[in-house]
């Protein structure tokens, strides 16, 4: 402990450190580059505004960046923290400082939403600065070998060195808890995870740990245990935005879609510029059929969104939806207009749009041009890879709003298939054929569909259970060839594979199948967790077995 003392105290030689300032004006960049310099910092990059500073840190790792929240007309300090976090451009171990002039609630707390490291209120002193970057500095050196497990995937690992660390963790001891629990969630241990967060709760009443208590119960589906939870955060901490997130989720889950959307329409107005949560309260309200709500929730995504890249094609393709529902055409096709303009030449947009254009066109009465929509509309669908789901039903409406039941089907079969466990997908499906006047139809169509998929995992885990697991693994494989987009199914078919190596012995073919079922899943959701656990499987597999991968 006191080699621990020591090395927290002992000054931070800022002079090996690299730092990216990032501010629109030139004359605050420079201040700030004198300031750094006062306390040893000589390795300093400037950036004008976030699409220059995402040009360094792609060429660049920095160990310090201080980011200014107001950067002029394009991404702001949030959406380029947004963007930076989701394209994982920083590591674990770079100190991502938040500065701002800033006062008023709804801009602040956005930041702090986005959980920068730290974050300053202009004006402050070098002094200031220096120490609070000496205490990040420290708390991320001790947390480095951690970190680095991290960065390489190998979370269970991470896991374990967490237990390692806690001998010495000292002022870090919840930091070093944090870390494990959040690894915990990651590897699929919940009932682990929960064992934490309430150690850590009998010392301290802590915000972050009961979120994380209520999200280890919402994974092991005590719906009702995590919104108590969720419910508990909201009440005691209202600014607390992502309790009102996973709040709605439990609410979602439980099937009380009115409770969710209260959730999301409180958090939206407490802080509205989060795009996720104005996208998932605009598709909950239009589950709902408050179209009004949906209206001002895709808005909100359309106007906060300008300069982020998390607006998306389907954006305007919801929004267009709203319109067409409420019979006002013009707009509705106004609004796909702009998603041509905003994407210009993007394939997907086209496909949305033309998608979007035939069922307008033909309510509107236009049929020449309804059925010019359309048929682009089935040609560009037909070449399209994977699709949004939101897509997929909007060209299932199209398909039998033309008459052209049969490929309407045909996708709305491929849809179940693909998400045969997501209870709020099926739900949509049905939820659209009963806007068509087509329920039974639509629920004897989900219920044949998802009947097959679960039929084929139980015929692989009775071959698996009767010690055929060589058969049980041809058979995933195949279900996982034609159903590409279902991670359950790819899922099962890499857990039964590495199953089977770990019995049978290293053998590449089927060790290659196995990376590409979990490249495919991470392209689609990288914190998937049952993806998570099998790659940690696979590289330990890998390790036994003398592999180097």
């Amino acid at each position: 402990m006191s080699h621990l003392r020591s090395a927290k105290s002992a000054p931070v030689d800022f002079q090996n450190k690299t730092f990216l300032v990032i501010d629109d004006i030139i004359g605050v960049r420079s201040s700030m580059r004198i300031t750094i310099t006062t306390f040893g910092g000589v390795k300093i990059d400037m950036a004008a505004n976030a699409a220059d500073a995402i040009n360094k840190i792609e060429h660049r790792n920095y160990d310090i960046i201080l980011c200014d929240y107001a950067l002029g007309e394009a991404k702001d300090g949030q959406q380029l923290l947004e963007e930076l976090k989701r394209r994982r451009l920083i590591r674990n171990s770079t100190v991502f400082m938040m500065v701002t002039a800033e006062r008023s609630y709804e801009k602040v707390v956005s930041a702090v939403e986005l959980a920068p490291d730290d974050y300053l209120i202009k004006p402050f002193s070098g002094e200031v600065l220096r120490t609070r970057l000496e205490r990040l500095v420290h708390k991320k050196n001790f947390l480095a070998p951690i970190y680095e497990l991290m960065e390489r995937q190998e979370m269970r690992k991470a896991a374990q060195m967490c237990d390692q660390r806690l001998q010495a963790a000292g002022p870090y001891l919840l930091d070093v808890l944090r870390l494990k629990g959040e690894l915990l969630l990651l590897i699929s241990e919940f009932s682990n995870a929960g064992q934490v967060y309430e150690h850590i709760l009998s010392m301290r009443e802590i915000p972050w740990a009961r979120m994380g208590l209520a999200q280890a119960q919402y994974y092991l589906e005590n719906y009702a245990t995590a919104a108590e939870g969720f419910q508990q955060i909201v009440a005691g901490h209202p600014n607390y935005m992502s309790a009102y997130d996973w709040l709605a989720k439990a609410y979602t889950a439980l099937g009380d879609e009115a409770s969710a959307q209260r959730v999301l329409m409180d958090a939206v107005a407490r802080s509205p510029r989060t795009l996720q949560r104005q996208k998932d309260l605009g598709e909950t309200a239009y589950h709902n059929e408050d179209l009004d709500t949906a209206q001002g929730a895709f808005e909100a995504v359309l106007e906060f969104g300008k300069f982020s890249s998390f607006t998306e094609p389907e954006d305007f393709a919801n929004l267009s939806r709203i319109f067409l529902d409420k019979g006002e055409y013009a707009q509705a096709l106004t609004v796909m207009g702009n998603a041509r303009k905003t994407f210009e030449n993007s394939p997907q947009v086209m496909l949305h749009a033309a998608v979007m254009d035939s069922m307008i066109h033909d309510k509107a009465g236009n049929k020449e041009a309804a059925e010019r929509a359309f048929a682009e509309a089935r040609s560009l669908f037909d070449a399209a890879g994977e699709k949004p789901e939101s897509l997929a039903l909007d060209m299932v409406r199209a398909c039998f709003q033309h008459g052209d039941q049969a490929v309407g089907e045909k996708i709305t079969q491929d849809l179940v298939k693909n998400n045969h466990d997501n209870p709020a997908v099926l739900k949509r499906t049905e939820q659209m054929f009963q806007r068509m006047g087509m329920h039974d139809h639509g629920k004897d169509l989900i219920h044949t569909s998802s009947r097959e998929v679960i039929a084929l995992n139980n015929r692989a885990v009775k071959l698996a259970q009767a010690g055929d697991l060589k058969g049980s693994v041809e058979l995933l494989m195949q279900a996982a060839d034609q159903l590409k987009a279902n991670n359950v199914v790819v899922l099962n078919a890499a857990h039964a594979i590495l199953t089977y190596l770990g019995q049978t012995g290293w053998d590449e073919r089927l060790a290659g199948t196995v990376r590409e079922y979990l490249d495919t899943v991470k392209q689609r959701d990288p914190q998937h967790m049952k993806y998570l656990t099998l790659a940690a499987m696979y590289k330990d597999l890998a390790v036994k077995f003398g592999v180097r991968k």
